[in-house]
């Protein structure tokens, strides 16, 4: 008998999360998953630190006092405590939509 429930169980979950996939398909809602997070941040940071580093030695003396990498430094930590408030794990993380 508790195989026969299991089973009709299975069944039920089964039907209600395809109905259910469908509701919200036909409501224009939608889950997309953002993939590649780290190697975008790290490309981001890694391009912005060579750009500096390709200008004369005078304006990069001037950056440096400005403190323009330690500012680099923390918009991406800023990008970064945002995503993971978003929800990311891992190097992935996902987000509803509505289409």
């Amino acid at each position: 008998m508790p195989v026969f429930v299991a089973a009709i169980g299975g069944m039920l979950i089964n039907i209600v999360a395809t109905l259910a996939g469908r509701v919200l398909v036909a409501l224009g809602i939608a889950v997309i998953t953002f993939t590649g997070v780290n190697a975008s941040l790290s490309w981001m940071k890694s391009q912005a630190l060579s750009s500096i580093g390709m200008l004369p030695p005078e304006v990069i003396g001037m950056l440096g006092t400005m403190k323009v990498g330690v500012s680099i430094s923390i918009v991406t930590s800023a990008i970064t405590a945002r995503l993971i408030l978003n929800g990311i794990s891992g190097d992935t993380f996902k987000r509803w939509v509505h289409t």
